[in-house]
């Protein structure tokens, strides 16, 4: 298991998204801070990050920091609208392009609620939290918008295979899907060989999962990515190990235990300081991996 630096972290320097300009400045940083790879996202109709994507290649490769997965954040991906569907499949095809220009091996994606249940009036418990309520269309039908979603997963799935890569939905509390069973009886139907999940611990212990076996449930034949950082488990914080009850010395042992040997990314957010805090963890990390 190898521990690399979360997008979490230029987004607190520096804004969602962080311009190209900070962007090229934080790979000098993660660098600089004993990193060297970095998990990067892009938004879909980012067009500053599509006509400079050659810069940013240049920096990663002149900093020698690596790129393994890159988050494709597709807001409408889920739409009810056939016809957005179907454009932000395509978006997401051609964001898959510049995931692979990249060198990454692994394009993800979030279960963004579809903007048609949002209410116009939204409201969060916390700041960059999901909706309190969803405002529910008439004539929804969970089973016919279960279709839409495996539809969609199934698209993503085969564009990212297009270009060689895995592909992977991260597992978030408040997103319309949010549970480690409901997933993976969506991975059966989908029947896709590159198809997994970002197992965010923040976010499962959220939801009160059991971390140990979600990690169980998943398997190495699901876990893709790893997303680490700690809470209590009210809300989906991501704060620092020991802001928290997350017990990381049994989850490293788990992921340990079922084989997992991919990337733990280091997902804190918010936090002061952010980039020590974020060494301090990638020493804990991999001290803990030694141990396990």
């Amino acid at each position: 298991m190898k521990v690399i630096c979360g997008f979490t972290i230029p987004i607190t320097k520096y804004g969602l998204p962080p311009s190209v300009d900070n962007l090229l400045k934080v790979i000098k940083e993660v660098g600089d801070a004993g990193f060297d790879a970095l998990e990067m996202e892009i938004e879909t109709g980012n067009r500053e990050y599509a006509e400079r994507w050659d810069e940013v290649i240049a920096r990663s490769k002149e900093q020698k920091v690596r790129v393994p997965s890159i988050m494709c954040v597709a807001y409408e991906m889920f739409s009810l609208d056939p016809a957005v569907q179907k454009a932000s499949a395509a978006e997401f095809e051609r964001i898959c392009g510049m995931i692979q220009a990249m060198g990454a091996k692994l394009a993800t994606l979030c279960f963004y609620l579809p903007p048609e249940l949002i209410p116009e009036e939204r409201t969060a418990l916390y700041r960059g939290g999901p909706p309190v309520e969803v405002k529910i269309p008439d004539g929804f039908k969970w089973s016919t918008f279960r279709n839409v979603v495996i539809r969609q997963l199934s698209r993503c799935a085969d564009a990212a295979a297009r270009r060689k890569l895995d592909f992977a939905v991260e597992l978030r509390a408040g997103d319309f899907l949010s549970s480690a069973d409901g997933l993976i009886g969506i991975f059966e139907a989908c029947r896709r060989k590159n198809m997994g999940v970002v197992f965010d611990v923040a976010h499962i212990h959220a939801t009160k999962e059991y971390l140990e076996m979600g990690i169980l449930k998943f398997g190495k034949k699901y876990l893709k990515l790893i997303h680490l950082s700690d809470n209590d488990g009210t809300q989906a914080y991501h704060n620092v190990p020991g802001k928290g009850n997350i017990n990381f010395p049994k989850v490293i042992g788990m992921l340990k235990q079922v084989g997992y040997k991919g990337n733990l990314v280091v997902d804190i957010s918010g936090v002061p300081r952010i980039m020590s805090e974020a060494v301090k963890m990638k020493r804990m990390l991999e001290d803990l991996i030694e141990q396990a």
